[in-house]
């Protein structure tokens, strides 16, 4: 005569649109070793480099909407989000259209679009301070 002790009930739910994954099988084995064949930034790109406006026409533009914008009651940091919005967005497209290591390029259409950059900084300032 001794004690029995009997193994712990599993507790299996059912039902579901997901309820396959619950249990162990092909998917879920398949989910746990998957590696990406490629690393993270080879598919999404390295992190995006912000070329600081180099013109001095860029710069006088850029100064000139920050004085526009600060007299307009936008706040100091949200004018500087805004600025960083418009040297981003310009980097970025540059980064889209020049081919790699072509700066030359790069810094020409960031001189073509920065007007556009600073106007859609200013939309989504105005966004923000609705």
């Amino acid at each position: 005569m001794g004690i029995e002790i009997e193994p712990p009930i599993k507790i299996k739910k059912t039902g579901g649109l997901f309820s396959f994954f619950e249990e162990e099988g092909p998917i879920r084995k398949l989910l746990r070793e998957w590696k990406p064949i490629l690393p993270r930034e080879k598919i999404f790109g390295e992190k995006t480099a912000i070329y600081p406006p180099t013109d001095r026409v860029i710069e006088s533009m850029r100064e000139a909407k920050k004085r526009e914008w600060l007299a307009k009651g936008y706040s100091e940091a949200l004018v500087e989000k805004a600025l960083l919005l418009a040297d981003r967005w310009v980097s970025e497209m540059a980064e889209a259209f020049a081919p790699p290591g072509r700066m030359d390029i790069r810094q020409e259409i960031i001189k073509a679009s920065y007007p556009k950059a600073l106007e859609v900084a200013e939309h989504w300032l105005k966004a923000m301070s609705e």
